[in-house]
């Protein structure tokens, strides 16, 4: 499915319904708000709904605070972003069956699960993708839009410090920069900015932390959680710190909800796959970086995924930890 058709199918719906996945980070949310935002400029109806609750770093967005949990129709078009399955989208998406689908995603791990599939893993975001249909709809960059957008961008990139960033990715920041949006107030509100429980919390899970066979791990339980007063443990981004260890070839983070279920959050060296590894159980991503959730509880999730991680990280399609 093309770009060009997911434009067309959103150029003839009038009440659209945007939805983004559970656990959401900035590019969720970041796509989601700007898609509502492009179509409302465009004359239509259209609303954002997240099945989760927003990491407070997030809802200092522009319009972060318009997500609601379940959208309430009637709608004639429901859009699905940076969802590769179904499920990711939560209890919310059974409220809207029945209509047209348009799926949205840049993860290669996407099922192709909607009426319309427009999955495009060469772009750094699904941000990025809504950035593609403003300019194909015509809609003028300001700086609120281009400041909601850049978030999502610079939030899947680790601040633009990902492989897959290129030439046309800084040529697009740099647009979005020049339109109004500050790059170094996101990557300051996105990476450097986070509440002293996180940190305290932070510091818990890294005391746990093992290596076995080039995966390095750890979990958060929900007694961490409650010691720290953390809500929102999934915004850590602990397993992108712990990927930075010498001797790590695969991060894994095991995170136990108050459902009882478990998020598990992976990360890669260059070389090496966990998209696969999450796939496998249900979830999706990049191979640099995946998750997955579980159904708990935390003592049954774990070694299943560590025995996945762990022959993941004897495939190094001739790498090797520390090569660039």
């Amino acid at each position: 499915m093309s770009r060009e058709q997911a434009r067309q199918v959103l150029k003839e719906a009038q009440r659209i319904a945007v939805a983004t996945h559970v656990s959401p980070d900035a590019d969720a949310i970041s796509s989601a708000i700007g898609l509502v935002q492009i179509l409302r400029r465009l004359g239509k109806t259209a609303e954002a709904f997240c099945d989760d609750d927003l990491p407070a770093r997030l809802k200092a967005l522009p319009h972060a605070g318009e997500i609601a949990r379940i959208a309430r129709g009637p709608f004639d078009l429901l859009v699905s972003l940076d969802a590769s399955d179904p499920g990711r989208l939560g209890k919310a998406f059974a409220e809207l069956q029945g209509i047209p689908l348009l799926n949205i995603d840049h993860h290669i791990t996407n099922t192709h699960f909607g009426t319309i599939n427009w999955i495009d893993p060469s772009a750094v975001a699904t941000s990025e993708m809504v950035l593609w249909l403003a300019e194909d709809l015509g809609v003028t960059l300001d700086a609120e839009l281009a400041s909601i957008l850049l978030a999502g961008i610079v939030g899947d990139t680790m601040g633009l410090r990902t492989a897959n960033v290129s030439a046309r990715v800084m040529h697009e920041v740099t647009r979005l920069m020049e339109a109004g949006a500050s790059l170094p107030a996101l990557v300051d509100a996105l990476f450097n900015r986070r509440p002293l429980a996180a940190i305290r919390l932070f510091g818990q899970a890294l005391a746990e932390a093992r290596m076995e066979d080039g995966v390095i791990w750890t979990v958060i339980t929900r007694e961490m959680r409650a010691a720290s007063g953390l809500t929102h443990a999934n915004d850590l981004s602990l397993s992108s710190f712990l990927i930075g260890a010498e001797e790590a070839r695969i991060a894994a983070v095991f995170t136990e909800r108050d459902d009882g279920k478990v998020e598990v959050s992976m990360r890669a060296r260059p070389g090496y796959d966990v998209a696969r590894v999450a796939l496998a159980f249900g979830g999706g991503g990049h191979p640099p970086a995946a998750g997955c959730l579980l159904p708990g509880p935390l003592e049954e999730a774990i070694p299943p995924i560590l025995r996945a991680l762990k022959a993941a990280a004897q495939n190094s399609q001739g790498k090797t930890p520390g090569e660039p």
